[in-house]
């Protein structure tokens, strides 16, 4: 008998463990804010009308808005932690805009996310809103993050801004990517618009009053080939939380990967110290508009 206990203790043990990481994984999954019911929002007279007619069909034979070139197509990561933020977001991007009935949001939370749960929050204080939920498969990116001075630059659901031309569907061809954590205090539609010109892929805020130098380590401007990157630039940094981004030119360009090369080279040699965003800055240094 001592010996089958021995024996059966480690398995207990074992099981315990994997039951408390299974509650524990199903505790971050949980929304325990309450959220009131937002009022309807209707379109002025002089929005564009969306006729379903000239909308081309997706794949799965939903012919909507989701695909409507005269909508504002705004996406955002979809967070259970960070969910307070992104009803604040939604509900000024609605609040501000003269044509909220034309706005199609695209929700991206982690495969390892309860996406119902997300989206009964989302529906039940926005029941008009028209919105869908995209589950991003973050091992796709895991084994590429690398640690940085803020932890939270680590979280790969941070990096599905990096992704959206491949989660999105194709007839989506410009949409404009915000942070869960800001407001919006004018209409989002003016944003939308930002001309990019001939060859920008995304435009976004820009600061060039910041040590530019500082977001690359000394390895990264010693060597002859890397510091070319920025050769004859003004030493400036756009913000990733906020783009207008060309969805089309950035698949021509397949932007994704050349984002992953780089994050791939900061696995071998240490090259920057802000996580994703840096890469992002390499990625697209001249390929960017000043919003």
């Amino acid at each position: 008998m001592p010996r089958l206990i021995h024996k059966l203790i480690p398995l207990f043990t074992f099981l315990f463990l994997f039951f408390s990481l299974i509650t524990n994984a199903a505790a971050t999954t949980t929304i325990t804010q309450q959220f009131k019911e937002a009022p309807q929002f209707y379109n002025s007279p002089d929005c564009p009308s969306i006729d379903q007619d000239e909308m081309e069909p997706e794949p799965d034979g939903d012919n909507t808005i989701f695909c409507s070139e005269h909508a504002v197509h705004v996406a955002m990561t979809l967070d259970a932690a960070y969910i307070r933020g992104s009803m604040a977001a939604i509900l000024s991007v609605l609040q501000h805009t003269s044509c909220p009935q034309n706005i199609a949001f695209h929700f991206v939370a982690s495969a390892s996310a309860n996406a119902s749960l997300l989206r009964a929050t989302i529906s039940s204080s926005f029941p008009y809103l028209k919105f869908r939920v995209y589950t991003f498969d973050d091992s796709s990116v895991s084994g590429l993050i690398s640690t940085s001075i803020r932890s939270a630059l680590d979280c790969p659901l941070n990096y599905a801004r990096s992704y959206l031309a491949n989660i999105l569907p194709l007839c989506v061809r410009r949409v404009v990517y915000l942070d869960s954590d800001l407001v919006l205090v004018d209409d989002i539609a003016k944003l939308a618009a930002t001309p990019l010109g001939e060859k920008s892929v995304l435009a976004a805020p820009e600061y060039c009053n910041a040590n530019f130098t500082s977001y690359f380590t000394p390895t990264f401007w010693s060597n002859p080939s890397l510091s070319l990157t920025f050769a004859d630039r003004r030493p400036c940094y756009f913000n990733t939380g906020v783009m207008v981004i060309d969805l089309d030119r950035w698949r021509e360009g397949d932007y994704t990967t050349k984002i992953e090369e780089w994050m791939e080279l900061q696995k071998r040699m240490r090259i920057y110290e802000l996580g994703f965003i840096a890469a992002i800055l390499a990625s697209f240094c001249r390929r960017y508009s000043a919003s």
